[in-house]
């Protein structure tokens, strides 16, 4: 990869959930070049085999490397533990949404009871636990995958007194309450859209853990502690590549950001 200051940050993800992380980067870090793909034409990952998202994982890589990125920033937890071998072996540089979650968790959790809430193949996995126990071995950690949290915030069901979202919520949190958590890990990156709905649940003595943010912090330090950061005193640029349906993308994308995606910004492609 590229050792220039000013080359870009690349995030991706399965779909659009990413942009929670993309949004974070761009508050944290904003003279930064960022590039985001969302490989909505093969999206979710988190049912697949792990053989299939290792090869998705790749394909999505191989496109990204045109750019010379020189940060790769993985926004999708199941890509993160799952693909790991692929990431490692390909990428030079690279922040996950696992480990900066789980220690951001293990710092903040005063009863070791951490929650976890994700897909089912990221949880499969085990990388959240592992790395939480590693960080805090007497840590208790439960999981729930919470897959139709995904398809709440996507109609965009994200409003406190949804009924819905809040029934949803009720439904895979319950579990989690009655083992008293401190700490709720938000594993997959639609999930902070839900944060109001969730804390909501989970009542105000649980610290919920944003993967977006956590993961956005440590790709700010890492780029930091490569003597990376951009030199650019003015805003940086943002491209928006997807492998399907444009349209709904920056439609969907608007509600992940807060604000409308510029069609100028934003490309269709094929990858794989």
């Amino acid at each position: 990869m590229s050792m220039n200051k000013n080359a870009p940050i690349a995030i991706f993800d399965s779909g659009v959930g990413g942009l929670s992380v993309f949004k974070e980067i761009e508050k944290l870090m904003p003279n930064e070049n960022l590039i985001y793909f969302g490989d909505t034409a093969r999206v979710p990952y988190g049912t697949r085999s792990a053989e299939t998202i290792r090869r998705f994982v790749k394909s999505d890589l191989d496109f990204l490397f045109r750019f010379a990125p020189k940060l790769i920033v993985v926004a999708c937890g199941t890509a993160s533990c799952v693909g790991a071998p692929v990431l490692e072996e390909e990428c030079e540089h690279f922040t996950s949404v696992i480990s900066p979650s789980a220690i951001a968790a293990a710092k903040t959790t005063k009863s070791g009871r951490i929650g976890v809430i994700s897909t089912a193949a990221t949880l499969k996995s085990g990388a959240f636990e592992n790395k939480i126990k590693e960080l805090l071995p007497a840590a208790e950690v439960y999981t729930k995958a919470a897959q139709m949290f995904v398809n709440v915030v996507e109609n965009g069901w994200i409003e406190e007194d949804n009924e819905i979202a809040n029934a949803v919520a009720k439904e895979y949190l319950k579990d989690l309450k009655k083992q008293h958590v401190d700490t709720l890990i938000l594993g997959c990156t639609h999930f902070p859209l839900l944060s109001k709905v969730i804390q909501k649940q989970m009542g105000e003595d649980v610290t919920l853990i944003s993967s977006g943010y956590e993961t956005a912090l440590a790709a700010k330090m890492d780029l930091e502690a490569l003597g990376l950061r951009s030199d650019s005193t003015v805003a940086g640029t943002k491209k928006f590549f997807v492998s399907d349906d444009l349209e709904s993308f920056c439609q969907l994308g608007a509600v992940f950001l807060g604000h409308a995606i510029d069609r100028d910004e934003a490309e269709l492609v094929e990858v794989g």
